[in-house]
């Protein structure tokens, strides 16, 4: 049974980097910004994200922080280290919590668009994270290593 868990770790990493670079050529989410609904490419807001804390949008550059986990427990599952359980949980509490958002910051001027629906991009973005999730936890689960 080893060699099972074994084998599943790099098809766990495999298939999570490639839902999440597939998420980056689809549709984030459709909003009304006031000028009919529009959407944007997820990889804008991986671009994007990480400045949106300058432009007044704190609660969007926090939910943007689950890329930084994501790829930092990629890392560190990567070299076994069990601390990785800890970073993909955070990031995938950070992505699934904007399924409850309503609004998002579209401006630097402060106004928000309505969100309308998510789309494929989000969804397959938040699986790249689970499917890391999921694949971590079982690897260290089987494997019973000591916290490194």
């Amino acid at each position: 049974m080893k060699i099972f868990s074994y084998h599943l770790k790099r098809p766990a990493i495999y298939i999570s980097v490639g839902l999440f670079i597939f998420s980056l050529i689809r549709p984030a989410f459709v909003f009304d910004g006031g000028r009919g609904l529009e959407s944007d490419k997820s990889f804008i807001y991986l671009l994007i994200g990480g400045i949106g804390l300058f432009g007044g949008g704190t609660a969007e550059f926090l939910v943007w922080l689950a890329n930084p986990f994501y790829f930092i427990a990629l890392f560190l599952f990567a070299k076994n280290k069990k601390v990785s359980i800890l970073f993909i949980l955070i990031a995938s509490l950070l992505a699934i919590s904007f399924s409850s958002w309503e609004e998002i910051l579209i401006s630097e001027s402060g106004s928000n668009g309505k969100i309308v629906s998510f789309s494929s991009g989000y969804y397959l973005w938040v699986t790249s994270i689970l499917v890391l999730c999921f694949g971590i936890i079982y690897y260290f689960g089987k494997h019973r290593l000591k916290i490194d």
